[in-house]
């Protein structure tokens, strides 16, 4: 591949940007509102309570309702204490803000916010050049799991890959750190048989769900195409949506967190036992910020009305979706009961070299930048300060993509494959990879232990030679990475996994799960450990069909 223009890449980016901007000024209708109401009590215990207190809360909303003349709305209960208001029909972008206002200036509504459809948070547009997705005999293989600042083939360091491999010294994972992969569902592959835990399917309109029914246990991915008659032929539903093959990219997640390894076959994943739980929470054009936060509270093992209980709860949930709008009461509430029973939620910073998308945006949740291999921040990633840590996620113009698995289909399942990716969604299981790797050496660790430990142990961001700009509004693309806008510096998987084994008490001596300041003898062996584990000597990549 050799050495790199950046003005390449930085030219590459600007017609990639502005594709961007023209396909997202078209506004997507909203499926109804979530309300809140102040003081209102969880739906568990609201159904322990008797008739009569059950009936005043009911009452409670319904006089706001009314009062507001909203009464044709239909309520169901979101989230932990939250409502959501289907009125029937969608709701243009305008018409559901100016409902909103309206119940937000009601004394007794804590908060309302859209369900609006987030977009998956896909990488740039794939080219139909004939080898581009596929493996060729002289493709890199998985250099992302390998050794960072690996130069093999001549190729630009990389600086930006947290070196698993490295980690694996270590710790090669165990099945109790289960991930949950929130996303389009799943697709048979051989490299994940015996991965995949039994799962759900929480996409709940028939339009966009794509398999004839709404909420179901099957939570296999029928395809997420959009044709263009889809568009031409119903425009009311898809006119906004962007016409677009089958991404099966929650096969593509499921594969790089835990595609079965050192199983002589295929490709490595970066828990060798891994499991994954597919939760699907998005058909075509996305998914409902209801969908993906009910799809949240079931892979911790919370109850979700309507769905039985999970009975192999995850400790880490993936998310790869979002939207440009401010966190919102929703989700910072579910992340926050996530939270309190011990499960990390990793999420997608998006790739419109823009503002960090939601959920990536809320406190608590551990937000993912991607970097290019030379460590540069990816020409698309979007970036800024609630971003936690960056790591690959792979940018053509600088190298050849995350090498995982794949479906060859365009619309329905076709076979199994394998191929080389690009985006924040690819660099987000990365991170919930080797998170799992950290409860595999730890698993008493607390949300606020893991976060902690991936920005203590990141490595500083690269800092460039030639001339490259820092990241900043006025140079989005290509560009040097600061603690300000790509988080605490690049994803250490072997760092990560040393501090899940010994994780340093807070300020004040107490392990209530705060991440603490580092005492000078652990960093030096720290420090001492990642020197040794340097020297080790590397693998060659497997064989890929």
């Amino acid at each position: 591949m050799g050495v790199w223009s950046r003005i390449g890449r930085q030219f590459g980016v600007v017609v990639a940007v502005g594709l961007t901007c023209c396909v997202a000024a078209r506004a997507a209708p909203v499926d109804g509102l979530i309300v809140k109401l102040r003081d209102a009590p969880a739906h568990e215990r609201a159904a322990r309570l008797g008739a009569a207190e059950q009936s005043q809360h009911t009452e409670r909303l319904q006089r706001v309702l009314q009062t507001e003349r909203m009464t044709e709305a239909r309520v169901r209960p979101a989230g932990r204490d939250a409502q959501h208001l289907n009125f029937g029909r969608r709701l243009s972008e305008g018409e559901a803000e100016a409902l909103a206002a309206r119940l937000r200036a009601r004394p007794d509504v804590e908060w309302v916010e859209p369900n609006t459809r987030e977009r998956l948070l896909q990488a740039l547009p794939t080219p139909n050049d004939p080898y581009f997705r596929y493996v060729s005999p002289t493709d890199l293989g998985q250099w992302w799991l390998r050794p960072d600042g690996e130069t093999t083939g001549g190729q630009l360091p990389s600086y930006g890959a947290p070196g698993v491999q490295n980690a694996w010294a270590w710790q090669t994972g165990r099945p109790s750190a289960v991930v949950a992969v929130l996303d389009t569902g799943i697709t048979a592959h051989a490299d994940l048989a015996g991965r995949v835990l039994p799962g759900y399917d929480f996409v709940s309109e028939l339009e966009y769900a794509n398999d004839g029914n709404g909420r179901d246990p099957d939570p296999s991915d029928p395809g997420d195409w959009v044709s263009q008659a889809d568009i031409t032929g119903n425009p009311a539903v898809f006119g906004t949506c962007p016409e677009q093959p089958s991404s099966w990219h929650g096969t593509i997640i499921g594969g790089i967190a835990a595609a079965a390894t050192n199983n002589s076959q295929g490709v490595a994943g970066v828990n060798w036992n891994g499991r994954v739980l597919p939760v699907r929470v998005a058909g075509k054009c996305g998914a409902t910020v209801l969908d993906i936060t009910d799809g949240m509270r079931w892979a911790a093992g919370l109850a979700v009305p309507g769905a039985p209980l999970n009975p192999n709860p995850a400790r880490i949930v993936n998310i790869s979706f979002g939207g440009s709008a401010a966190c919102g009461g929703l989700y910072q509430s579910t992340v926050n009961e996530l939270a309190s029973v011990g499960v990390v939620v990793v999420a997608a910073a998006g790739n419109e070299a823009a503002a960090i998308t939601r959920p990536a945006s809320c406190s608590g949740v551990v937000g993912v930048a991607a970097l290019a291999r030379d460590g540069l921040k990816a020409s698309y990633s979007n970036f800024g300060p609630q971003v936690t840590v960056a790591t690959v996620g792979g940018d053509p113009d600088a190298d050849d993509g995350l090498l995982t698995l794949i479906n060859t289909g365009t619309q329905a399942p076709g076979a199994d494959s394998y191929g080389n990716v690009f985006g924040t969604s690819f660099a987000t299981p990365v991170v919930s990879g080797v998170v799992s790797l950290m409860l595999s050496v730890n698993e008493r660790l607390t949300v606020a232990q893991v976060i902690a430990g991936l920005r203590a142990t990141a490595r500083p961001h690269v800092q460039s030679a030639g001339g490259v700009p820092a990241c900043s509004s006025s140079n989005p693309n290509t560009c040097v990475c600061t603690t300000s806008t790509c988080g605490a510096g690049v994803l250490d998987a072997v760092g990560a996994v040393r501090y899940a084994a010994s994780p340093p008490p807070p300020a004040g001596g107490s392990d209530d799960g705060g991440g603490g300041a580092l005492g000078a003898l652990w960093l030096l062996g720290l420090a001492l450990a990642v020197a040794a584990l340097q020297s080790l000597p590397q693998v060659r990549g497997g064989r890929r069909a």
